[in-house]
């Protein structure tokens, strides 16, 4: 299941999402809370394509959105601790 909003996929949203609030809240954040904010972020992110997308409230939908949505949070966790290990590789 893709997730857009207008032209842009989620995944971007999110990113551009978590760069602020990790910017704002600064490095005494955890990574475990940093995982547990991207996460729920993309739970909410899912939900709202279904009003975005202009889809009905079923049971079916907002399934689909809540594990779409917990898909993207955890890819950006993943890509997250991707960039960690490339520029900061352990010895």
């Amino acid at each position: 299941m893709e997730i857009n909003f207008g032209e842009y996929s989620i995944p971007v949203i999110l990113t551009v999402i978590l760069a602020i609030i990790y910017k704002c809240v600064g490095t005494n954040l955890s990574d475990r809370w940093k995982a547990l904010i991207a996460v729920t972020i993309g739970i909410g992110l899912g939900l709202l394509s279904i009003s975005y997308t202009g889809k009905s409230w079923d049971v079916v939908n907002v399934v689909n959105g809540v594990f779409g949505g917990m898909m993207v949070g955890a890819s950006a966790v993943g890509l997250y601790e991707l960039q960690r290990t490339v520029t900061n590789p352990r010895k």
